[in-house]
């Protein structure tokens, strides 16, 4: 049967604190569960700690943020003192690290932003927490959205002045300085707390931390700070400027406000999305564009090798065509120059040379005697002239006794001479030449060579835009998934993919909806954990200030004594 208090049904304890328990409890009036907070049963009736648990209610009915716990209800029920909360899901951030490890920047300075808003909003109303750690913070999903709860220490400013308590309340490793010095604390003692949080966050430990609490004191009093080294080392230096600069020790060299201090986060954050933004548009190359461009490098290597290597063969075998022609045309007129040059009929000798002449491929005909001196030629004023001299480095080919030669013609155009000896039984008469235009070989070499940077484009442009094609549709379900993973940083853990293949990418899709079913039941286990924050022993709890006064002083004369004594027998409020 379920009990109840007030007009509420209570359900189950969630936790329970130093002065407080807390309850699964449902509005019926409202019809929601919510969380009902009340004194232990041994606190009801001491003055003091109804005061103090009324001092949160007070407090925090005052506010109404999104990051900051809800006030719904506040009263008494049966002589209980009772606060009727939201009811909070989420773990607590000390769980929430631990069960993630070190979070990301992005992440770190999500969480400060919506503290730095919540505080801000809290001290422009003259209230202060002052009890700012890990545990007061509920973490409400996995994308990093939180909720700052537990005033149970929380003051309002106009109640009544700090200095005149006899207490000094809240988490020493997260107390400022002018707290354990028993100074007037404002809203920068709360922004000195959020800096150790960071500190925490980004270290995995606190900037000041010592078994005894004495020597706590006097290192968060008067000690050295050490330098805060963040375990991950992509961590921005204005960060860790910024969380130093929270801990300073004098409130006045802090952030003044909460609003200031959010400025100055929003901009880094701003700074860093910016800065992997250009990142991504620098460093990242399209795959379609990278597959085009080492395709397209592939074949032309490729291509272009084999296309020299069958242009060098067809080259040799037009010239040796080339070669066999004029040869074979030299040879022959040789041949009919034989007898009339015998007879020394120079006249007939001259007739076949004209008549050969006429033949547009033929540049140059010419027959010498024995003596060199040249008795007919298409050319006149070669006539009785010695024959000219080539060099030996204009020979192409020495074939029996006919020579090819490579020489420049009149024109400038190189022209192919053929030499064959006059012979008479055997006996050398004379020298024919005949010289044949390259026009013809050259170009038919060009058409040659056109045609085949015709295959090698054609070849290239096929492959570079399969490539491009291929890769593009290889990218889509690279960005399909890329745009998954991205709503699940964001604390989307419903996104599916609902896209099928049949190729690999199919086993990749599978295991990425794995994943996720995963991370969302995973997500959804967390929820179901209404967590309260973990009691604190008395060395993070309210401490007496009149029972180590020698130790304070020795210290600093501005800190008064303070957490000894009395501190060994009482626990602090949750």
């Amino acid at each position: 049967m379920e009990s109840t208090l007030g007009r509420y049904s209570l359900r189950g304890e969630i936790g329970r604190g130093a002065m407080s328990v807390i309850h699964r409890g449902y509005d019926p009036r409202l019809k929601r569960e919510i969380a009902l907070k009340t004194l232990r049963d041994e606190f009801i009736d001491d003055k003091g700690y109804r005061s103090r648990f009324l001092t949160e209610a007070r407090a925090a009915g005052t506010l109404s943020h999104p990051a900051i716990v809800t006030i719904f209800d506040i009263g008494i029920a049966d002589g209980t003192p009772f606060i009727a909360m939201e009811l909070l899901e989420g773990p607590t951030l000390a769980t929430f690290v631990e069960r993630n490890g070190p979070l990301p920047s992005r992440m770190v300075l999500r969480i400060a932003m919506q503290l730095a808003d919540a505080l801000d909003y809290a001290h422009r109303r003259g209230v202060v927490h002052r009890d700012i750690k890990p545990e007061n913070v509920s973490v409400l999903n996995e994308g990093g959205n939180v909720k700052l709860m537990d005033f149970g220490i929380a003051r309002l400013r106009k109640e009544r002045d700090c200095r005149s308590s006899t207490m000094v309340a809240g988490t020493p490793s997260y107390m400022s300085p002018e707290q354990l010095k028993r100074t007037r604390v404002d809203g920068r003692a709360d922004l000195y707390a959020l800096g150790v949080l960071l500190y925490w966050m980004l270290s995995g430990r606190r900037p000041f931390e010592h078994e005894d609490i004495n020597e706590l004191i006097k290192l968060i009093v008067s000690g050295d700070l050490r330098p805060l080294r963040p375990i991950n080392p992509a961590t921005p230096d204005a960060l860790v400027e910024l969380v130093l600069t929270l801990l300073a020790r004098d409130p006045a060299d802090r952030f003044q406000t909460g609003r200031e201090l959010f400025v100055e986060l929003e901009r880094i954050d701003a700074e860093l999305a910016e800065r992997e933004r250009s990142w991504t548009g620098r460093r990242i190359i399209p795959i379609r564009l990278r597959w085009a461009a080492v395709m397209g490098l592939i074949v032309t290597l490729t291509v272009a090798l084999g296309l020299g290597f069958v242009y060098q063969r067809q080259n040799e075998a037009m010239n040796s065509l080339a070669f066999d022609y004029g040869l074979t045309i030299s040879g022959m007129l040789a041949g009919e120059t034989a007898e009339d040059l015998l007879l020394q009929d120079y006249v007939a000798v001259q007739v076949l040379v004209d008549e050969i002449a006429r033949t547009s491929e033929v540049v140059h005909l010419s027959v010498s005697d024995q003596r060199g001196r040249v008795v007919a030629a298409n050319e006149p004023a070669l006539i009785g002239e010695l024959r000219p001299a080539f060099g030996e480095s204009a020979v192409l080919l020495e074939r029996d006794a006919q020579v090819v030669r490579r020489v420049d013609g009149a024109s400038g155009q190189p022209i192919l001479v053929f030499e064959s000896p006059v012979l008479f039984q055997h006996h050398e008469l004379g020298l024919l030449r005949v010289g044949l235009s390259t026009d013809a070989l050259v170009a038919a070499n060009k058409t040659t060579l056109s045609a085949l940077v015709a295959v090698l484009l054609v070849t290239l442009v096929a492959v570079i835009v399969g490539s491009y094609v291929l890769g593009r549709r290889f990218a889509q379900p690279i960005e399909l998934l890329r745009g998954a993973l991205i709503q699940i940083s964001r604390g989307s853990y419903e996104t599916r993919i609902r896209a099928r293949r049949n190729d690999e990418f199919e086993r990749v899709f599978a295991a990425y909806n794995a994943m996720a079913d995963s991370l969302e039941a995973r997500s959804l286990s967390a929820r179901s954990d209404a967590l309260l924050p973990p009691d604190e022993t008395i060395m993070e709890g309210t401490v007496d200030v009149t029972e180590i006064a020698d130790s304070i002083d020795q210290t600093e004369q501005n800190v008064v004594p303070l957490l000894k004594a009395s501190a060994r027998g009482r626990r602090a409020d949750v």
